[in-house]
């Protein structure tokens, strides 16, 4: 009788009743489910104040995956007899939340902006000397807390007043389908999210609408989606050997003005830790914060203040200054300290794993040790005041990179404190303790050398003293107890000062033992001084908007080619650590096969492009970009043709680096590939009255 007055009724007041219906049920819902409503609100506030404090964004462009992940949590909740245990899964999914993104947020400040890829769990043994300090975002952690407390104050006085909910046999059978729905839907997010990595083809890349922040899928979106790509979608397609070996033997360096300027030369690498040009130079443009701010608070002229800085650092300048001192005053890095050491000794590094962990005994016959062995019987010494296993290198030089050994901190009787919260090994101590070792005087060689003492973090050393009261005896960067920038900046120069110490006892025992004329030493910064953002203050640089963004990323290169009167040229054009490798391979007058090399010399008339591994970036000095489309600072003078030419080079960049993926992946030249390789390259520098390239047409004739 019911349904036929209901029948009856005109459709507007069935309207009105289903909503009436619908309103009755949905207040219902919400207020059984307050728990869960208020869940879904404070866990989405604590994502969006992580990529706020990260990506400076209160946004997701695509919170698909972190939304299934919310959702799977609220349908477990919907399993559970009572308010009680709801509130317990809530509060400590809340809580894990919290975690994660804290945990993922002090890895971004302290690494100077890193966002999480699943090779970094590689890394997990060394955390505590990777992350140097503990940089605890105050926003992130006061919003949370209070978001957590509000949630567990609240809710805990509350779960025993809303209404018992709903355990019929029908709500489970809905919330079964509704979390098979959500279950499918992650699947299919996370498969169409990660199916498009293909190691044949990084082309793609240069497309992407990937920020290279959090701003994209969120921290704990971004952590879980690099589970899923790290597991299952990783897996590298080693494809046609036969097109990856054409490709490898394609192409041969170009020979230029430089090419054996410092042929059968000893080489010296030393990849100086931090190391940045404001350690020792005054420039007021350039580092407005630096030692032209004290010259300008106390009225001092510039000349009197570099007068005093030749007194701080003499070394530095006497190598700066050298005739025989090629400076690369535009170069670049964007990437931490393990990958600037391989990629200069290697030339390359692969896109996807950490190989100082993934790749630790592969065969690498085109390292600069290997090739210097192989092909000239040079013997090759590393040599790092850090701990042995720091970074897996008393493996990694050894197996892989060819070194004949590998000395640490250990073998140097040194009393060793890595984690950043104490004090650091000193440079000079390192080079008065290994110099017999490092410069031979009996036979040719190739030595590298990793500083430490420029290590952040920058807070007073004792074993540092000495320097500081040098520098207040010149009134250089007194201590100042209300300014916490300056005193870093302090502490970051007094450490300098020690490297210009270490410098000094190798130039003076070269000198001493006949050996300055015929060695090649190559001084580098590895990357920027981003701990405790010291770089940043000092340029006055503090985010993309700045006109001079990538100015952030400067830092030294200088070769000095023996005692040779090269006049101390200044190369302008764009370099980067990339071009390290095949500019000191060109000095020494050794081609190789450029299609294993991402840079090129600094001599050369070409210019590269840099990848970052860390940091997922493009950037030469005039762009930096996570792709064409996503381009982040664009230099006023970068007109519509260098766009173009640099995505012709990016793209060029890309291909190599696919197939350098799988070549590490393969550990291509393991046996009889090895022996290959040193045969064509032998065949390629064996042809003096021939051109490198007229060599290489032939061969492959």
């Amino acid at each position: 009788m019911e349904e036929q007055t209901e029948q009856k009724q005109p459709f507007k007041t069935k309207l009105k009743n289903f909503f009436k219906k619908s309103g009755v049920t949905l207040r219902t819902f919400l207020l059984t489910n307050y728990l869960m409503c208020a869940y879904i609100v404070a866990s989405l506030l604590i994502e969006l104040t992580g990529i706020a404090v990260t990506a400076g964004k209160f946004y997701m462009t695509e919170p698909w995956l972190y939304l299934t992940l919310i959702a799977f949590a609220c349908l477990i909740s919907q399993f559970l007899p009572g308010h009680k245990s709801r509130y317990a899964l809530f509060l400590v999914a809340l809580l894990a939340n919290f975690t994660l993104d804290l945990i993922f947020i002090v890895v971004y400040d302290s690494t100077g902006g890193t966002v999480f890829d699943f090779a970094m769990l590689n890394l997990r043994q060394d955390a505590m000397m990777i992350v140097e300090s503990l940089p605890f975002s105050f926003t992130y952690v006061f919003v949370s807390a209070l978001i957590i407390a509000l949630y567990g104050t609240i809710g805990f006085m509350l779960r025993k007043r809303i209404p018992a909910p709903n355990v019929a046999n029908s709500a489970r059978i809905t919330t079964a389908a509704l979390t098979a729905l959500v279950l499918g839907g992650n699947f299919l997010l996370s498969y169409f999210g990660n199916f498009k990595y293909d190691s044949n083809d990084l082309s793609y890349m240069l497309e992407q609408t990937e920020t290279g922040t959090y701003s994209n899928k969120g921290i704990v979106g971004n952590f879980y989606n690099e589970l899923v790509r790290g597991l299952w979608f990783s897996e590298i397609d080693v494809g046609d050997k036969k097109e990856l070996h054409d490709y490898i033997y394609k192409e041969i360096t170009d020979t230029t003005p430089m090419t054996g300027k410092a042929a059968d030369y000893n080489v010296v690498t030393i990849l100086c830790e931090s190391f940045e040009w404001f350690t020792f130079l005054y420039d007021a443009q350039r580092y407005p914060n630096g030692f032209a701010r004290e010259a300008a608070v106390k009225n001092d002229d510039m000349q009197s203040v570099v007068n005093n800085l030749k007194k701080l650092f003499p070394n530095l300048y006497r190598f700066y200054d050298s005739d025989a001192t090629v400076v690369l005053d535009n170069s670049y890095s964007l990437n931490k300290t393990d990958i600037s050491e391989n990629e200069s000794i290697i030339g390359n590094y692969p896109l996807y794993e950490y190989i100082n962990y993934a790749y630790p005994e592969n065969t690498l016959p085109y390292s600069l040790p290997n090739i210097l062995k192989n092909m000239y019987g040079v013997e090759s010494n590393s040599f790092h005041d850090g701990t042995k296993t720091f970074y897996n290198r008393n493996i990694h030089h050894v197996k892989a990179l060819g070194f004949n050994s590998y000395t640490s901190s250990e073998d140097m009787d040194m009393v060793t404190d890595d984690t950043g919260l104490g004090e650091r090994n000193l440079d000079s101590m390192m080079f008065e303790a290994c110099k017999e070792d490092m410069f031979p005087t009996d036979r040719r060689f190739n030595t590298y050398i990793t500083t430490i003492t420029q290590h952040g973090q920058y807070a007073y050393r004792e074993n540092l003293q000495p320097y500081y009261e040098k520098m207040d005896a010149l009134g250089i960067l007194p201590y100042n107890e209300d300014d916490d920038d300056a005193n870093a900046l302090r502490f970051y120069c007094a450490a300098g000062m020690d490297l210009d110490k270490a410098i000094g006892i190798m130039l003076d025992y070269l000198e001493e033992n006949g050996l300055a004329d015929n060695t090649l030493i190559t001084l580098f910064g590895d990357h920027n001084v981003y701990y405790q953002g010291v770089s940043n203050y000092v340029k006055n640089i503090y985010n993309s908007d700045a006109p001079n963004y990538t100015e952030l990323y400067r830092v030294p290169v200088m070769m000095k080619v023996g005692n040779q009167t090269l006049g101390n040229p200044h190369i302008k054009k764009f370099t980067c650590v990339l071009d390290i490798y095949p500019t000191i391979l060109d000095l020494l007058g050794v081609t190789v096969f450029s299609n294993l090399t991402y840079g090129v010399s600094a001599f050369s008339e070409q210019t590269s492009v840099l990848y970052s591994r860390a940091y997922s970036k493009f950037m030469t000095d005039k762009i930096y970009f996570n792709s064409m489309s996503n381009i982040i600072y664009l230099s006023a003078d970068a007109d519509e043709d260098y766009l173009r030419q640099i995505k012709r080079s990016a793209t060029v960049l890309l291909d190599k680096i696919s197939h350098v993926n799988r070549i590490f992946a393969d550990d291509y030249f393991k046996g009889a590939n090895a022996t290959e390789y040193y045969n064509l390259l032998k065949a390629v520098n064996d042809a003096p009255a021939l051109s490198a390239q007229t060599a290489q047409r032939q061969r492959l004739a």
